[in-house]
C-alpha cells in the first residue's frame, strides 16, 4: 500500500513539477520530500491544498478515490495544463504592497487560486468599484501581467497600478505639467482624473483579460 509520500511523488510526477520547484512553492527545504516519513503535518497539508486545489485530499492522505477531484476529470482538461493556468487571486489586504513581493503581506499558498483563461497571466485581482464602468465591471476578475514601464507604457489603455496607497485600475497618461507624475483617468465620468507620483508606483500591470463575476472557473 502506498504511503502519503509515495502518493505525493506520484502527483508531482503527473503535474510535471520537480521536487525543488515543489519545495520552493511550499516554502520548504529542498530535501523535504526525501526526508518525509509516512505523512505530513496538518498545516503543510492545508498549504498543499491551497497551492494545488485540483488535488483530491482523501486520495493523498488515505488512498481513497482518484488523484484529482471529480470536477477536474469532468472538464476534460489535462490536469497539468489546468495547474499551469491557475494564478493567485491577490486578496485586498495584499494590494497595498508590491505584487512582485506580495509575500510580504500574504504568502502564495495563502492566496486562493483561480483558473486563468490566458497562459500569459501571472496573477489576478477582483475589481471593487464602478469607476471603470461601463468597460470594466465591478466585481469582475482581471488577469494581469507586469509590464516594463521603463521600456514602454501603452498610454490611454486601462492598466492596473500597484501603488503605496493601494491598487487602482485606470487609463494612464503622461502628465503635461510634471514629468514626476502620471495622469490617471476613469471611464466613468463621475470620477475626476488625478495625478499619481511616479515614486509611489510599485508596478504597472497590463490587463490580459476580464472575467465577469459569476462565471465558473
Amino acid at each position: 500500500m502506498q504511503t502519503v509520500k509515495e502518493r505525493l511523488q506520484e502527483f508531482l510526477k503527473e503535474e510535471r513539477i520537480t521536487a525543488s520547484e515543489f519545495a520552493r512553492k511550499m516554502e520548504l527545504s529542498p530535501t523535504y520530500i526525501a526526508s518525509m516519513r509516512k505523512s505530513m503535518p496538518e498545516e503543510k497539508v492545508e498549504r498543499l491544498m491551497r497551492l494545488f486545489p485540483q488535488l483530491n485530499r482523501d486520495w493523498l492522505l488515505y488512498g481513497e478515490g482518484e488523484m484529482y477531484k471529480p470536477e477536474i476529470a469532468e472538464k476534460g482538461i489535462e490536469p497539468y495544463r489546468l495547474h499551469r493556468h491557475m494564478v493567485p487571486l491577490v486578496p485586498t489586504q495584499a494590494k497595498a504592497g508590491s505584487f512582485d513581493n506580495y509575500v510580504r503581506g500574504v504568502t502564495e499558498y495563502e492566496c486562493q487560486k483561480i483558473y486563468s483563461p490566458s497562459m500569459d497571466a501571472t496573477l489576478s485581482i477582483k475589481v471593487n468599484g464602478d469607476s471603470m464602468e461601463p468597460h470594466i465591471h465591478n466585481g469582475s476578475y482581471l488577469f494581469l501581467e507586469k509590464i516594463n514601464e521603463k521600456a514602454f507604457i501603452p498610454w490611454g489603455s486601462p492598466l492596473v497600478l500597484d501603488t503605496e496607497n493601494g491598487t487602482v485600475v485606470k487609463l494612464l497618461y503622461p502628465s503635461e505639467k510634471n514629468e514626476n507624475y502620471l495622469l490617471a483617468k476613469s471611464y466613468n465620468p463621475n470620477y475626476p482624473p488625478f495625478l499619481i507620483p511616479t515614486s509611489s508606483i510599485y508596478g504597472i500591470y497590463r490587463i490580459i483579460c476580464e472575467m465577469k463575476e459569476g462565471v465558473t472557473f
